[in-house]
């Protein structure tokens, strides 16, 4: 008998788009997920099993709070979302939810949210877990649910195609404003490098409709970037990828066997920090970029 379940994954884009391999382990169940509007158009609407989207400022108006349901998975630890997830009628819960006015996470969730900002261990003992960890975020989000991660792929809309020719290769150059680091400073000298080697460079840009920033990756063959967005299409759409690990953990992110990584000589120094950490950037050198890009194409 399938479950009725509710996965609350808000933001950002990228984490929703990891969180998506959760669809494969619940494939006969009943899924209703909660996430920010922007994100809606970025899921596999195809899925039987994803019954409903809902953006989380209209579940209040949606009903969906008078449902019973079999169980919640609650993977942010902001406020809003935890207590989002204490309002819902369910058997069981797991991760965040508000508890005397303070979010705290289910047992069965330590391994993950004990490195997080809502830790119950403190934000020094957090950091140094997440830094000693070793394992992918599916790893330990499946060991978790007492699942075991065998490399289930990512799933996002299905109207988007990896159909990228051989001579072009994308670059991710942008990131987002909380995390500077993230931008290495030589990506228009990569980019002159590759056009005298006869590839096409195409650098990503923001769309009206993210379905049209989807299908831009999945023209290329090839993209260069740092722990982003793009890095998770690209994952999605099984285009080789060259990631630039400046800040983030280079280990958390599972590379399905397509994926070089560079990972910073400094990345300690920039741990998740949010500020500019210019040596994480500038000690990651070119030839560092073009060795793993010689990986999938010739230079």
């Amino acid at each position: 008998m399938s479950k009725k379940i509710v996965i609350i994954k808000i933001g950002a884009t990228g984490d929703v788009v990891r969180t998506t391999v959760l669809l494969h382990l619940y494939a006969n169940d009943e899924i209703t997920w909660i996430t920010a509007k922007h994100n809606i158009a970025i899921l596999p609407f195809q899925r039987k099993n994803l019954k409903r989207v809902i953006a989380i400022d209209e579940v209040e108006n949606s009903g969906i709070l008078n449902e019973q349901f079999d169980f919640v998975i609650s993977l942010d630890d902001d406020f809003k979302c935890a207590s989002l997830a204490s309002k819902f009628k369910t058997i069981e819960l797991f991760g965040a939810y508000i508890q005397n006015e303070k979010v705290v996470y289910t047992s069965n969730a330590n391994e993950w949210f004990d490195m997080g900002l809502s830790s119950r261990l403190g934000k020094q003992k957090a950091d140094e877990i997440k830094w000693e960890n070793n394992c992918s975020f599916q790893e330990i989000l499946f060991r978790m649910l007492g699942k075991t991660f065998n490399g289930e792929e990512y799933l996002i809309r299905e109207d988007v195609v990896s159909k990228g020719k051989p001579t072009v290769i994308g670059i991710e150059d942008r990131a987002g404003a909380r995390w500077p680091t993230k931008m290495w400073n030589q990506y228009q000298q990569l980019a002159e490098h590759l056009t005298k080697s006869g590839y096409e460079v195409v650098f990503f840009k923001e769309r009206e409709h993210i379905k049209d920033y989807l299908q831009d990756i999945g023209d290329t063959s090839l993209i260069i970037c740092g722990d982003t967005l793009g890095m998770h299409i690209a994952l999605a759409l099984k285009i080789p990828t060259v990631t630039l690990f400046t800040c983030t953990s280079a280990v958390e992110i599972h590379g399905y066997g397509r994926m070089e990584k560079i990972v910073s000589p400094h990345l300690k120094d920039a741990f998740y920090k949010t500020e500019y950490i210019p040596q994480a950037v500038e000690s990651i050198h070119m030839e560092d970029v073009l060795k793993a890009i010689a990986k999938f194409k010739k230079l």
